[in-house]
């Protein structure tokens, strides 16, 4: 999925809309949680639905954002959003795509447990 919308804002403002939780969450509809560096959390949390949860993948400040997120029962995607100049201001081009993914029948119960403990911060290592 890819839609692009030409804004009336200059480069700042945009970004700070890209990059700021409370303002992500008023554009995307839920509540989003961002830490807009490279390693950095996303996560967005919409009543009655799952939670998305990812990692912040690139970032070129003021031009570029890039993470990579999931449901915990839905395929993993890769959200790139660019800014570039328009004739009356910013150009701001979303791009999600679909990542490649394997999955097998069978999943052990302590993989799930692990990666959901993780998630939440904690460790199953003593």
């Amino acid at each position: 999925m890819e839609r692009s919308v030409e804004l009336a804002a200059d480069r700042v403002v945009v970004w700070d809309h890209v990059t700021d939780g409370d303002m992500l969450s008023r554009w995307m509809d839920g509540d989003v949680s961002i830490d807009p560096r490279v390693g950095g959390s996303i996560t967005m949390r919409r009543p009655g639905d799952s939670d998305v949860w990812g990692v912040v993948e690139h970032v070129d400040p003021g031009r570029e954002l890039q993470w990579c997120w999931r449901t915990d029962d839905g395929l993993p995607t890769m959200v790139e959003i660019t800014l570039e100049p328009a004739e009356d201001g910013m150009r701001l081009t979303v791009r999600e795509t679909l990542l490649p993914w394997r999955s097998t029948t069978f999943e052990p119960r302590w993989l799930s447990g692990e990666v959901s403990l993780r998630r939440r911060g904690l460790s199953l290592a003593a």
